[in-house]
C-alpha cells in the first residue's frame, strides 16, 4: 500500500514539474519573439522616420516608386504591399529594408537580418504606403508576424505568430 501511495505522489510531482517547465519554455519563447520583433520594428521605423531622402518602394529591388495611393480620393485606392523600402539617412548611405519571404524567412537591412533566424521566422511581412495628397508626406505602415522557427516541442508549436506593426510619417519628406 505504501509503494502505491509513493508511486502516486511521484506521478503528481512529476506532472507538476513538467507543467512548470513547459510554461517557462513557452514564456521564454514568447519573450524572444517580442524582443526580436520590437528591435526590428524600432530600427526600421526610426531610420525611415528620420531619413534624409525617401527613395521609394519596390517588389523587385530594381525599380522604385515614391508615389503612394491617395487615401481620401472619392474611391480610395487599395493599399499596395511592397517587399522593399529604400531610404537614405543623413550619413548618405542608402538602406534597403526587405521582407524576405523565401528561405530563410527574415527581415533584412542591406542584406543583414534584423531578427535571429536560428530561432524565429517571418510568417507575414509587408510595407504599405498612403498619402492624403501628392504633396503630403507618405504614411508608411510596417507590418510583420514572427513565430518560432522549426518548433520541435509541443508548447512552442502552440505559440501563435505575434503581429508587429506601426505607421510612421517621414519627417523630412521633400525638404
Amino acid at each position: 500500500a505504501s509503494v502505491i501511495v509513493l508511486v502516486a505522489v511521484g506521478a503528481v510531482i512529476t506532472g507538476i514539474i513538467t507543467s512548470s517547465l513547459r510554461g517557462a519554455n513557452k514564456t521564454a519563447t514568447v519573450e524572444n519573439i517580442r524582443q526580436n520583433g520590437n528591435y526590428a520594428l524600432s530600427q526600421i521605423a526610426k531610420t525611415i522616420q528620420y531619413a534624409q531622402t525617401f527613395n521609394g518602394f519596390s517588389n523587385d529591388n530594381i525599380s522604385y516608386t515614391t508615389n503612394c495611393p491617395d487615401s481620401f480620393a472619392p474611391t480610395p485606392t487599395p493599399a499596395v504591399e511592397y517587399q522593399y523600402i529604400k531610404v537614405t539617412p543623413f550619413d548618405g548611405n542608402p538602406i534597403v529594408y526587405n521582407c524576405t519571404l523565401s528561405s530563410p524567412l527574415t527581415i533584412t537591412a542591406n542584406g543583414v537580418s534584423l531578427i535571429d533566424t536560428n530561432s524565429l521566422s517571418v510568417t507575414d511581412c509587408a510595407f504599405t504606403c498612403r498619402q492624403n495628397k501628392a504633396t503630403d508626406a507618405p504614411i508608411i505602415k510596417i507590418s510583420f508576424k514572427l513565430s518560432p522557427w522549426n518548433a520541435k516541442e509541443l508548447v512552442e508549436k502552440s505559440t501563435p505568430p505575434i503581429l508587429f506593426q506601426t505607421s510612421i510619417t517621414i519627417r523630412n519628406y521633400q525638404k
